[in-house]
């Protein structure tokens, strides 16, 4: 068996897990637990554009308590950020930079 790696929550990064269907006799099949991802597109209103990533349902639950997108960005390290999400933090801590310098 293969894991489906695109089955990854960019917020929280659950990811699929390996493990065994027990039955009544105690037959042991192989079996994986998939998170409950989907895909969506996400609006960065600071950038002014719309982002598509695997986010699973308490990943937006997540979002909500953050208030959004932006603001889950500006408040996780990048440390603590999925790799795909650097890039979008570069350019929003960027675009933010240069708004406060032009205020």
């Amino acid at each position: 068996m293969v894991i489906v790696m695109s089955k990854c929550c960019v917020i929280t990064g659950k990811k699929a897990l390996r493990g065994n269907l027990v039955s009544h006799a105690n037959n042991k099949t192989n079996c994986f637990f998939l998170p409950n991802v989907r895909k969506i597109r996400l609006t960065s209103r600071i950038l002014g554009r719309t982002v598509t990533f695997m986010v699973s349902a308490r990943g937006l639950r997540t979002l909500d308590k953050y208030g959004g997108l932006d603001a889950y960005l500006q408040k996780r390290t990048k440390r603590r950020l999925h790799e795909e999400l650097h890039p979008l933090k570069r350019a929003l801590m960027k675009k933010i930079e240069s708004a406060a310098i032009v205020s």
